[in-house]
């Protein structure tokens, strides 16, 4: 038997499939396992959180475009849990906080709890988000997309570069389904339209025996910012989809297709992700670069992606040189 909950999400992801057109009640019930005469009192709780939720006098139910809220039912209800069949996508499991200090902490905390692969956390505020390196990831309040995904890949560690070549492309086709642009992917972990930083990618592993143990994969897009939301240092570096279309999203739409495009990179093939990778990673390929690594600075052009998801770095001997991790500069 269902849960309250599941019942509730199965509600909403109805409606939010209607796309603002009536749904019937029969439909509904259907859909969601309630009784029609119940439908208008579960619905009670999402009204009074701001979903507009409209009931027609000859019957059906209509939910026209929410503004910028979210609740996990939501989005449990869109995003379908996966085929049984297929382990290596899970079932998301959405906790959405108003504030915290970084959505990384907590979900590693969790993992090392037994929290099970397919925990999603997100918050509309962080006080300590962080990027690579330690840099501090600026976390405006409602401004952004601020997320961490806990995965139990079936990896060795050798091949772990492979999550951050499938995150950084399901980012780049979140973006796409949300608001019709295609980003451009800079290695190892940026995504950039019009020359400006939009989102990056902090992933987190820890190991058991030789494997991934798990994974956490942070994410920060950039969705809802003004020019001034941003510290002056990254004014001219940085961009958000509104700036860069004039438009204002929704934090949950842009969640909804992340976990969507994610979903779908962990069930294909990964030479299909990394086709991807490469189709969009112009500012990557085929440029001259310098990275700083733990082995010090490495000069050369950059010319593909190998099968563990390294970046491919040709020298000027022409020996090329697999790169796990590192930080690119172009020359």
């Amino acid at each position: 038997m269902s849960s309250a909950r599941d019942q509730d999400a199965a509600l909403l992801g109805a409606l939010f499939a209607a796309d603002g057109q009536r749904v019937t009640r029969r439909k509904l019930a259907t859909a969601s396992g309630i009784p029609a005469d119940e439908l208008d009192a579960r619905l009670v709780p999402y009204i009074e959180a701001g979903y507009p939720v409209e009931f027609h006098p000859q019957g059906g139910i209509t939910l026209p475009e929410p503004p910028d809220i979210w609740c996990a039912e939501e989005i449990v209800g869109r995003c379908p849990a996966p085929a049984r069949k297929n382990p290596t996508v899970p079932a998301w499991d959405p906790v959405l906080l108003a504030k915290t200090s970084s959505t990384n902490d907590v979900v590693r905390e969790q993992a090392r709890k037994g929290a099970r692969s397919g925990l999603v956390v997100a918050a509309s505020r962080q006080t300590k988000g962080r990027g690579r390196l330690g840099r501090a990831w600026e976390s405006p309040a409602d401004g952004g997309l601020y997320v961490s995904i806990l995965l139990r890949p079936n990896l060795a560690m050798s091949d772990a570069g492979r999550l951050t070549i499938l995150s950084s492309v399901a980012m780049a086709d979140a973006v796409e389904a949300v608001a019709d642009v295609r980003p451009q992917i800079k290695w190892p972990n940026d995504i950039m339209l019009d020359g400006r930083k939009l989102g990056g990618l902090l992933i987190e592993t820890e190991p058991k025996g030789g494997r991934v143990g798990f994974a956490v994969v942070g994410i920060g897009i950039n969705v809802r910012q003004e020019a001034h939301d941003f510290s002056a240092p990254l004014r001219k570096l940085a961009t958000s989809l509104h700036l860069a279309t004039g438009r204002l999203y929704r934090r949950a739409d842009v969640l909804v297709a992340l976990l969507q495009a994610l979903a779908r990179r962990l069930a294909a093939p990964f030479d299909d992700t990394r086709e991807a990778w490469i189709a969009a990673g112009s500012l990557t390929l085929g440029q001259r670069v310098t990275l700083t690594t733990t082995r010090g600075l490495k000069h050369g052009q950059a010319v593909g992606l190998d099968e563990s998801g390294a970046l491919l770095l040709r020298d000027a001997a022409g020996e090329i040189e697999p790169i796990t991790a590192g930080d690119m500069q172009a020359v």
